[in-house]
């Protein structure tokens, strides 16, 4: 049986040692992870210059050597001087492995590769699939009685069933092996358990040591607070930062974020060369949004326990989830491990790298490479034709899927850096964000000035691609104002970035907060200036075709509601809506990509979900009046799905129909008491019934005089003689009337939000 399952996580294989070369003619990640691991083990390198040509065939001899290097064996200098095969002699530079495989103690008894039956070995044709998995099984213990008598079909039957082949497409067993799909089938072979001998396998040959159930979280590469010889794992429950596991060099930043098992090299060092994955379940969300509840991602909302462990790369600390929430950006990538038993062990924000960067291109300049005829062209997630391609476009060819993606992204400020060489930087600085660049962006830089004003080009991963003048390139950049804190300000642009603590000018207003801004630079400070919400395309919006008018809308929109007009911008995730059509009605503003694809759009209130429902209340503070005016606040107590919760905002004049009945106040309001927030309104809502605790449906729903309402997710009830909100299972427990109010009616979407219990 194999012992970790391997192929399906190829795609997250991480692993090198020192000195790895980087090989920059492999496209598939999966093919340069996998090159990467054997090359560090020794068994596998390139061809030279940066090369693995992974689309070259194999000769038998070829294979030979890699089987035989894999079974541990490195030295075979005993086998170098005679000769065994008439078409091998000894003089042959592939004589001394091939003797090895038939003469070695440890191998012959395998038998991994025979010769012909008129007595020649063949080392110059090309090794087909059949024959690899033949070899692969031979190395792992299994003979003819163990597979069957019909070759190959047998052996390939019995090498797709032990996981042998999993990652490869291979469907001719007469086909050639290229040197790509050796490496995936040679590495599973690694980590598959010994015929009759669970728990051993080959990878005992080749290291001196493992570490189970580990994840690379950082490298001197990504983190400056770690040597060049050492990375922070997750082992154990902890992550180390006073005592980083000793590395075999720099282990490669496109290896970040591997849940599996740690190597120990052989040698006297006895360093980590790298991570073979478990095959534990991991999964991976973009972030919306983050409360200390929920965590809103583009594929549907998280509520992870608030003990759960949440790593933070912009942090290089572990913390729990109550403790470290407010940290999560809009944009991040949310990495979930796992363990082998479905419990989640791990959330974990890892450091962005460039390991993208050698397949990138800025798009229509002379030095551009060409898109292949066959490629689909895929730009902010909508498939586009090569006409609605603009110059500065950055281009990531994705050979594996035969896809061109491009990015648009761009962000102008002014050039800051700690980097010694000006010219040629590892880490550049815009608006008070680092950006790690690699050799290749580096290059672009030649020209720039410290202080100058530049625009950077980021591709679809969000790395740098390369630097403008920005009198040469601009960017456009508006966004929404997440947090003001002090002369620091947070901003998710609507190109995908995020822009945390930016220093902002003294005279920016707080009315800011949660509204859409342009974004500018002047001098060491950002100038954020309200926009309004006007302009967008035209026609309603088709959820599930993904058209809004005539325009494709991006896969990967990013969608907000502004609830009452002035109201802060609150993110939703396209899953919250249940329409299947938005219409036009409903749709406040757009921004489209320079292909004409919407890449945001502002809603209406057409979720409910952009509110925060509970029992308000009005006040006023005496004690701090000023020329006769007292501060008023709006005070809201709501239910958090776990325990009741209290927000005040001040407000410069309290709505109307406050005093302990059920309202909504739009997500997005200041609960600091320094700040008023000038546009708070409202929202009351209506009473639909008065019903028993047989009404409800369990907590998903109630019956009521108007038919059927379905019930907010995780909502409390208030206790009016308490004057508190308890859980729905305990009011149903301890009460037998209860008041239910919606924002909406049921035929509009509307659901119940706050239930008054008596």
């Amino acid at each position: 049986m194999k012992k970790r399952f391997v192929s399906l996580c190829l795609a997250g294989l991480i692993m090198v040692a020192p000195a790895s070369a980087v090989f920059t003619d492999i496209s598939d990640s999966r093919v340069s992870q996998t090159a990467a691991v054997l090359d560090a083990l020794g068994i596998m390198q390139g061809v030279g210059g940066g090369s693995f040509a992974p689309g070259k065939a194999l000769t038998r001899a070829q294979f030979c050597k890699l089987a035989v290097t894999a079974m541990g064996v490195t030295d075979v200098s005993p086998y170098a001087s005679y000769t065994i095969f008439p078409d091998v002699k000894h003089s042959h530079w592939a004589a001394p492995y091939i003797n090895a495989a038939v003469r070695h103690p440890e191998l012959k008894e395998k038998s991994i590769i025979r010769g012909y039956a008129d007595g020649s070995f063949g080392p110059d044709k090309i090794v087909s699939y059949g024959e690899v998995c033949t070899m692969l099984l031979r190395m792992l213990g299994y003979k003819e009685e163990d597979v069957g008598p019909f070759w190959p079909a047998d052996y390939i039957a019995q090498a797709q069933a032990i996981g042998l082949t999993d990652g490869v497409t291979i469907a001719d067993a007469r086909a050639a092996v290229k040197r790509g799909d050796a490496a995936v089938l040679l590495l599973n072979a690694l980590n598959t358990d010994k015929k009759g001998e669970e728990g051993s396998t080959l990878l005992d040959k080749v290291a001196s040591s493992t570490v189970k159930d580990c994840i690379l979280l950082e490298t001197g590469k990504t983190y400056s607070g770690l040597a060049a010889d050492a990375a922070l794992f997750y082992e154990d429950g902890v992550v180390d930062a006073e005592s980083p596991r000793k590395t075999a060099g720099t282990l490669d930043s496109s290896m970040i974020g591997v849940y599996g098992t740690i190597v120990i090299g052989k040698g006297s060092s006895k360093v980590a060369v790298g991570v073979i994955p478990n095959g534990n379940k991991t999964e991976a969300y973009e972030v919306v949004n983050a409360a200390a509840d929920r965590i809103v991602t583009t594929n549907g909302t998280l509520r992870p326990d608030r003990k759960t462990k949440l790593y933070i790369s912009r942090d290089h600390v572990m913390n729990e989830y109550e403790n470290a929430w407010a940290n999560l950006q809009s944009g991040d990538t949310l990495s979930l491990y796992y363990n082998e038993y479905g419990v989640l062990q791990l959330m974990a924000v890892l450091p962005k790298t460039t390991a993208g960067a050698a397949h990138s291109f800025v798009y229509g300049l002379a030095t551009s490479r060409r898109i292949p005829a066959e490629y689909t062209i895929i730009k902010n997630g909508a498939k586009i034709d090569a006409s609605k391609l603009k110059k500065y476009d950055v281009v990531t060819l994705d050979a594996a899927n035969r896809q061109a993606i491009v990015s648009d992204t761009k962000l102008s400020g002014k050039y800051q850096t700690d980097s010694t060489t000006y010219s040629h930087p590892s880490q550049v600085k815009i608006l008070g964000k680092d950006f790690e660049v690699s050799s290749e962006a580096a290059a672009t830089f030649k020209d720039m000035k410290l202080n100058d004003y530049i625009t950077l080009l980021f591709d679809a991963d969000g790395n740098v691609a390369a630097a403008y003048p920005k009198k040469d390139v601009s960017a456009e950049m508006q966004g929404i104002v997440t947090k003001i804190d002090g002369k620091k300000a947070t901003v998710t642009l609507t190109n995908g970035l995020t822009l945390r603590d930016i220093p902002i000018a003294k005279d920016v207003k707080t009315d800011v907060m949660g509204r859409l801004v342009t974004v500018s630079q002047s001098g060491e400070e950002a100038d954020l200036i309200r926009r309004t919400l006007s302009g967008k395309t035209a026609g309603s919006w088709s959820v599930a075709e993904g058209k809004l008018g005539s325009n494709a809308v991006s896969s990967k929109v990013r969608v907000y509601e502004e609830v009452l007009s002035g109201a802060p911008l609150n993110a939703i995730n396209v899953s919250d809506i249940d329409l299947t059509s938005v219409p036009a009605s409903q749709i406040k503003y757009t921004v489209q990509d320079n292909a004409g694809t919407v890449t945001n759009i502002v809603l209406g209130d057409v979720t409910g979900e952009s509110w925060i429902y509970g029992i308000g209340y009005g006040k006023r503070d005496k004690t701090d009046e000023k020329d006769g005016n007292s501060p008023e606040y709006v005070v809201l107590r709501h239910w958090d799905g776990a325990k009741q919760e209290e927000s005040t905002f001040r407000v410069l004049t309290l709505p109307r129909g406050l005093g302990g009945v059920p309202i909504a106040v739009p997500r997005g309001y200041s609960t600091d008491e320094s700040i008023v927030n000038t546009s708070l309104d409202t929202l009351k809502l209506t009473l639909i019934d008065t019903v028993k605790p047989s009404a409800f449906d369990g907590s998903s729903g109630v019956r009521t005089k108007d038919g059927y309402y379905e019930l907010a997710e995780n909502i409390g009830v208030y206790v009016s003689e308490q004057n508190r909100f308890v859980s729905l299972q305990t009011a149903k427990s301890n009460y037998t009337s209860f008041r239910v109010y919606a924002n909406k009616t049921a035929e509009n979407g509307g659901k119940i939000r706050v239930i008054v219990a008596s």
